[in-house]
């Protein structure tokens, strides 16, 4: 025979304890089981656990689940609803906290790398602000010495004509040193 064994200082087993536990797995988003509720109960017999979790289950089964106002339930169901929901909020308040915590140390992070960058920028910006005014001077410097260049060029160009001009001219004259004309020499 399966008799229930039960822990001393514990309740009489009944529908509400055995719901109140798989309620609470329920909204704790366990999955209540039959070894999970007896595990709870610390109970080893589970055939009286058993009947009252088939019953729960058709209770509260997906093909037309009964809706009870939570003050139609019994005061323990409440109590315990009540500790569950608050431990609940407990552990989301702490993740929350935890997570907040985390996002500001990220953004705490970002914002010091954000800094960081903006003075690279600035200095950057510095840096092609000077190397602009170097590139401007560089292309005004290369514009005058094209300029010049061009100047020589044709200032070469007019006394390489010149010396041309000069070199007939004195080729002209050295023909005549060589070759007297009769002109020069007739007249003595």
């Amino acid at each position: 025979m399966n008799q229930m064994k039960v822990k001393p200082n514990h309740l009489d087993l009944d529908f509400n304890s055995v719901a109140a536990i798989a309620d609470r797995m329920a909204w704790t988003g366990r999955l209540p089981t039959l070894s999970a509720i007896c595990e709870e109960l610390h109970v080893q017999s589970i055939d009286r656990v058993k009947q009252y979790f088939e019953l729960w289950k058709a209770r509260y089964s997906s093909d037309g689940a009964e809706k009870t106002h939570i003050a139609d339930m019994s005061p323990e169901f409440k109590h315990l609803l009540a500790d569950a929901f608050e431990k609940r909020v407990i552990a989301l308040k702490a993740k929350l906290n935890a997570e907040c915590a985390e996002i500001r140390i990220d953004r705490d992070r970002l914002a010091k790398i954000n800094e960081r960058k903006d003075a690279q920028i600035q200095a950057l910006m510095l840096a092609l602000g000077d190397a602009e005014v170097k590139i401007a001077d560089q292309e005004r410097r290369i514009s005058r010495l094209k300029n010049q260049i061009t100047v020589e060029r044709d200032a070469m160009a007019k006394a390489g004509q010149r010396i041309g001009g000069a070199r007939q001219g004195l080729t002209k004259v050295e023909h005549r040193l060589e070759d007297p004309s009769p002109e020069l020499s007739g007249g003595a």
